[in-house]
């Protein structure tokens, strides 16, 4: 009840998160808005915009958060730098818990909690951020990761030097042995040669052997008995040789290396243990962090010049003058149009030609209202709106192939979910419903629907449409407002101005678009003929409604009476029927 709903085929024909067309450059809402620092805010604001707020306490706290940054860019400044050092601390709890985090995970988790108090300290004075500014910031764990953890350790652990040195007496030791020991085999390699005399003799080490001396075959002759030398290993141009005192260390520094290792491998599982005691205080630092970015992504475009913060009343007037469509003006020359839906008259049927912008101007209206009900500034001179709880939308011809669903079928599926669920609150808007069948079918179903909207469910509505006939509604339903979108014509050319008015077009200029179109001139004469002879032959007819008020089943007891007509008494466990009685008891509240 918190969320405006919306189904899926109205996100996808918003463009909400997803292009209608998967290689299509047109731009979402979540991109054109998606300013966000880290992963977690752009996951954060892709739900904001999939589930806008309808609780008008938790958008007017949104608001005020935005209007904070809004009116003050050091802080904004201040915001982005601190959240461009926070990483995905969602993914990084979750690799903690499956055991499956490195090192590297460990350190960004420490950066991160490193600037929980920068923000907290950046907004605290203001007190519409008090409740984020109150949680744990984990110090203690902080303090913990900063102690146990080296200042840049490796990405992978059998890398060692991921502890910090002097967080373990014992890892320490070991690592003294390591260091001296290597110093010691250098040391001595110094001494054997001196002993020996052999200048090129050196100390080598590899995985099958350990450490062994080396010896070119030049300087064979230079070998004595009383150097104590073990041959090892015979190479083509060397020979390769142990002695007792080489082998005693070489087991005290490689056992070094590996307890060392195995030391460290334990006292870093020790520490994941550490942040999974914490990760529930993590979440929550996670969810603080992404929401600050998406408030902060919301507060950049809300700032910019034409924005203004909507206005919310418990009416169901709509008004919003001068909105301007979010994404298209930032990559066009975009005409402003306003948009007023009364109380008494919810239900405007647009008409215009094609190409004249009465689908851009729907999308308009359902954009401004998301982003309202989100907490976002709107590109308008002026926004007063009331909550809206459900929003529908039938805009595009598509079918759908693998359901076996023609276009018109589509139509009507979608067309059926609004006129279902609609409620007074709800903004429907239907693009040229109907068009899909034959003219006469179309036009019958089109003014069904409206009269249907008008008398039963009673909410806004945008109704594009092509069946001028429609526009006689308005003399009969006093539901019904008329608006026609604005042409200039010089001879057969056509100029679209792109400007709603009130009031109705007079047709459609279907063939004035062809020749925008290219189509070939001896088309569009023949068409143009053509067009005269049917408009001679029209018949008027008179409409006569008779509209009838449908006593409408309530939603949760439809819903129980189908499924009561599925149940099979004779085959019903007691135990699926005491299931069936729970989940009637919640559908009735």
């Amino acid at each position: 009840q918190q969320i405006l709903e919306m189904d899926y085929s109205t996100l996808q024909n918003l463009e909400l998160v997803q292009a209608l067309r998967t290689n299509s450059k047109s731009e979402t809402l979540f991109r054109f808005l998606d300013t966000c620092h880290t992963s977690m805010g752009s996951r954060l604001l892709r739900n904001w915009i999939e589930q806008p707020l309808n609780d008008l306490s938790l958008i007017t706290t949104r608001q005020e958060r935005i209007s904070v940054l809004v009116n003050d860019i050091l802080l904004r400044d201040t915001l982005a730098t601190t959240l461009k050092g926070c990483y995905d601390l969602e993914r990084l709890i979750a690799k903690s818990a499956f055991g499956s985090a490195n090192p590297q995970d460990l350190l960004r988790l420490r950066r991160t909690l490193a600037a929980v108090p920068v923000l907290k300290e950046t907004v605290i004075k203001h007190a519409v951020y008090s409740d984020l500014t109150t949680i744990d910031d984990c110090h203690d764990l902080l303090t913990t990761l900063h102690d146990a953890l080296s200042e840049n350790p490796p990405a992978f652990l059998k890398e060692g030097n991921v502890i910090r040195e002097g967080y373990n007496i014992q890892l320490d030791e070991l690592r003294t042995i390591q260091h001296s020991g290597k110093q010691w085999i250098l040391e001595f390699e110094n001494l054997e040669k001196e002993r020996t005399g052999i200048k090129n003799l050196k100390v080598g080490y590899n995985r099958v052997f350990g450490y062994y001396i080396e010896i070119s075959k030049g300087n064979y002759g230079l070998m004595k008995e009383e150097f104590n030398y073990v041959r090892k290993q015979t190479l083509a141009n060397a020979e390769r040789y142990i002695t007792p005192l080489l082998k005693e260390k070489e087991d005290a520094i490689l056992h070094a290396e590996e307890r060392a290792l195995r030391l460290e491998t334990q006292l870093f599982q020790e520490l994941i243990a550490v942040v999974n005691a914490h990760i529930a205080k993590i979440q929550r630092i996670g969810a603080m962090i992404s929401e600050m970015d998406v408030l902060l992504a919301l507060s950049e475009r809300s700032q910019q010049a034409g924005y203004v913060r909507p206005v919310f009343h418990a009416g169901q007037a709509l008004e919003i003058i001068e909105g301007r469509h979010p994404i298209l003006e930032k990559h066009t020359k975009y005409v402003s149009n306003s948009c007023k839906i009364s109380e008494e008259s919810p239900i405007q049927i647009i008409t215009g030609p094609n190409m004249g912008g009465k689908s851009t101007y729907m999308r308009q209206i359902a954009l401004i209202v998301i982003m309202a009900q989100m907490g976002c500034y709107v590109p308008a001179q002026k926004a007063h709106l009331p909550l809206i709880d459900k929003i529908f939308t039938r805009m595009g011809a598509s079918d759908d192939i693998l359901q076996g669903q023609s276009t018109f079928m589509v139509e009507m599926i979608e067309a059926n979910l609004a006129l279902s669920n609609a409620t007074r609150n709800s903004m429907v808007f239907f693009d040229e419903i109907g068009r899909g069948t034959s003219t006469y079918d179309g036009m019958a179903l089109a003014q069904a629907i409206v009269e249907y909207v008008a008398t039963v469910i009673g909410c806004k509505t945008l109704f594009s449409t092509h069946y001028h006939e429609l526009t006689q509604l308005d003399q009969s339903l006093t539901q019904v407002k008329n608006l026609h979108v604005e042409v200039h014509e010089e001879g057969d050319d056509v100029h679209f101005l792109y400007r709603m008015k009130h009031g109705k077009a007079d047709r459609s200029y279907g063939v004035n678009v062809a020749r925008l179109a290219k189509i070939p001139d001896a088309v569009l004469i023949r068409a143009k003929h053509l067009l005269k002879d049917l408009e001679s032959k029209r018949r008027i007819v008179q409409q006569s409604m008779e509209i009838v008020e449908m006593v409408t089943v309530p939603k949760h007891l439809a819903k129980i009476e189908e499924q009561l007509n599925q149940i099979d008494p004779d085959n019903t466990t007691p135990l699926e029927a005491l299931r069936y009685l729970n989940e009637w008891k919640k559908l009735q509240k």
